[in-house]
């Protein structure tokens, strides 16, 4: 039952929810970058193996062939490499089995967060991952 507000005299079916913008793409991948960065900080060792550190989004730019977006931090597969990991940024087509990949960085962990606190890296990003729907495109 709806009660009127004596004081306010405002009809109370409860508050509706706003509509919240969605965040655009250049905004999705600054706060990717933000997250990977303080996850790598946390969970990327100096030395030896570890599990994939990532952060990914959906994309919702339509003019853009990708359904989402990937980025980053693996250990690359290859003898004496303890110390060496990639920063590595991916775009999907789900769900085709579609996926397209490029390596930014390979480094040590240091030089990984170096390249992921570099103010340029977001709008490099933007370029990168358009670049790399293209390439989903032309399979």
């Amino acid at each position: 039952m709806d009660k009127i507000n004596p004081i306010n005299k405002i009809l109370s079916k409860g508050i509706s929810k706003m509509h919240e913008e969605e965040p655009t793409f250049e905004e999705k991948i600054e706060k990717t970058v933000k997250n990977l960065l303080a996850r790598a900080e946390r969970e990327v060792p100096e030395y030896g193996d570890f599990k994939s550190v990532y952060e990914e989004f959906p994309n919702t730019d339509k003019s853009i062939k990708a359904t989402d977006f990937m980025l980053k931090i693996n250990k690359p597969i290859t003898k004496g490499s303890e110390k060496m990991r990639n920063l590595v940024a991916v775009a999907y087509d789900i769900p085709h089995p579609y996926k397209t990949e490029q390596t930014l960085v390979h480094g040590t962990k240091q030089e990984i967060l170096k390249a992921l606190q570099s103010k340029d890296l977001p709008a490099k990003l933007e370029n990168i991952y358009k670049e790399l729907a293209q390439h989903l495109s032309e399979d």
